[in-house]
């Protein structure tokens, strides 16, 4: 019980990413399981996912 309450409130860590799906461009903050779904996943053919580069 309390690991389904725990789990309720852990966050995974995101990514800021560009996705490219051949007709528009997004911005959105994707998980790495996200990320290797578009990356792996035949449904995404031809999307591309470029993670935004961290400036110090």
């Amino acid at each position: 019980m309390f690991d389904k309450i725990k789990s309720i409130f852990k966050k995974e860590k995101t990514f800021a990413c560009i996705v490219w799906d051949g007709k528009t461009m997004s911005y959105p903050h994707l998980t790495k399981k996200q990320i290797d779904e578009i990356n792996n996943d035949p449904k995404y053919k031809g999307w591309s996912v470029t993670l935004k580069r961290e400036e110090n």
